[in-house]
């Protein structure tokens, strides 16, 4: 054989490696794509013909469908639906992953029957993101989840984000494998979570923007390790709306309240990590609100690691100022606490050295200075401490300090010293602890 036709020979084996490579693995690789994109590989050559057939993630987009012009919106809807039905009815084999994002369907039933189609071939995890209209409007529908869902056998993941309808099964269990469960709450309707046996991963997202919802969150369970709770609403509305946790395994908690409800916490006693992202604002002088802040704080004494955004920060200081007076004013002791992260604006400044005084025990501290006008710094009240905190003086190891543009310095004299530009100008300030180390970073 000649050179030229061994080099031609050369190529095309190198060109066709991928396609002699098993059914299983290029099912791998195409399970990547969008499943119309995949799909799309049939026509490559006769190798790729079926490989489609056997994917193992199903993900359907409609945008797909919308990119294409000269048909009419109907049409590509039309399109669209008898795509997913024929992936779905193609054959039988076992599905990993359904995932569906949808603009509109035509008829809500049909997502019943897709789901439905999924659970019998054992799906593992169900994604849907369907926009379904607002749930104000006159002739709203909710969306239903078939039957069989609530009792599958395989289904480990469930992402719901739209308007769903929830039933309790008779069989008093609910998504008996479910393990990671992402939901979103518009109305008062959610799934008892007591009743799921195996619930490890739970986030929420609720819309409390029906004034006249009068439904409580509540999350109730024995398996629940972590829980993200975000609740979206009108940021100055009264609400009477509160949250209830009871989780005795749960170790990491995040909360981010548009709102400030009220919330009632039981048994957390295996919390070790939180964050807590309130709104709050110093605008408003409400201090029964801002009591809800510390009235949390005051269940989350076991941390390890604590996150507070300014909202929170904020609450604490109207807390204070207005129960010091009557002396019923107390922040909680976080003997366990060794990282904290503060976030921090205008206002709240002062409360800083009352924290550490709470936190005898802290390693790492992290300063975020969010500041809008640093004119407000000597309104908002920073007090230089009468003495150096105990954590800061034995304990505390790195205190890292993140600031944007005309940040002042009067908050970091008494915490150490800096490596950056700065390092000049606050080496001359007296310093609380000469062993401590400090990263003062800029933009």
């Amino acid at each position: 054989m000649n050179k030229s036709k061994s080099r031609k020979v050369g190529k095309l084996n190198k060109k066709d490696r991928i396609s002699r490579m098993p059914d299983s693995v290029l099912c791998h690789i195409l399970s990547f794509l969008p499943t119309e994109a995949a799909v799309r590989t049939s026509i490559l050559s006769s190798r790729w013909k079926f490989v489609w057939t056997s994917l193992p993630n199903l993900m359907f987009n409609d945008k797909l469908c919308y990119r294409r012009s000269g048909t009419s919106e109907n049409d590509k809807l039309t399109r669209f639906e008898n795509f997913v039905d024929r992936m779905l009815l193609s054959n039988s084999v076992s599905i990993n992953k359904f995932s569906l994002h949808c603009r509109k369907l035509r008829y809500l039933s049909r997502l019943k029957f897709w789901v439905a189609l999924a659970i019998m071939r054992n799906v593992r995890e169900i994604e849907v993101n369907l926009r379904v209209g607002d749930p104000f409007e006159e002739g709203y529908e909710p969306v239903e989840l078939p039957d069989c869902i609530y009792n599958s056998e395989t289904l480990e993941i469930l992402k719901l984000e739209s308007d769903f309808v929830f039933k309790s099964p008779s069989s008093g269990i609910c998504f008996p494998r479910v393990k990671k469960f992402h939901v979103e709450i518009h109305k008062p309707n959610m799934p008892d979570f007591s009743i799921c046996p195996v619930l490890e991963d739970l986030s929420i997202v609720a819309y409390l923007l029906d004034i006249h919802w009068d439904a409580d969150i509540s999350i109730s369970s024995q398996t629940l390790k972590r829980l993200n709770l975000i609740i979206e609403g009108p940021m100055f509305a009264a609400t009477g709306h509160q949250a209830t946790i009871e989780a005795p395994k749960l170790e990491s908690l995040h909360v981010k309240d548009d709102t400030l409800v009220s919330y009632l916490v039981y048994e957390l006693h295996s919390l070790c990590d939180a964050c807590i992202d309130i709104y709050y604002t110093c605008v408003r002088n409400d201090p029964d609100r801002a009591d809800r802040a510390l009235q949390l704080l005051k269940k989350l004494t076991n941390l390890k690691s604590l996150y507070l955004s300014h909202g929170i920060i904020c609450a604490l200081g109207k807390a204070y100022r207005h129960l010091y007076d009557a002396h019923q004013y107390s922040l909680p002791t976080f003997s366990n606490l060794s990282f904290l992260e503060v976030r921090i604006r205008e206002y709240g400044w002062w409360i800083l050295p009352i924290i550490f005084n709470c936190s005898p025990n802290l390693e790492s501290f992290v300063l975020i200075m969010d500041v809008n006008d640093p004119e407000r710094y000597e309104e908002a009240g920073w007090i230089e401490p009468q003495f150096v905190p105990y954590c800061l003086q034995f304990n505390v190891k790195k205190i890292e300090i993140l600031y944007g543009d005309d940040d002042p310095l009067e908050p970091v004299k008494y915490v150490g010293k800096s490596s950056n530009e700065l390092c000049k100008e606050l080496l001359m300030f007296p310093r609380g602890s000469k062993t401590c180390e400090v990263e003062f970073r800029g933009k």
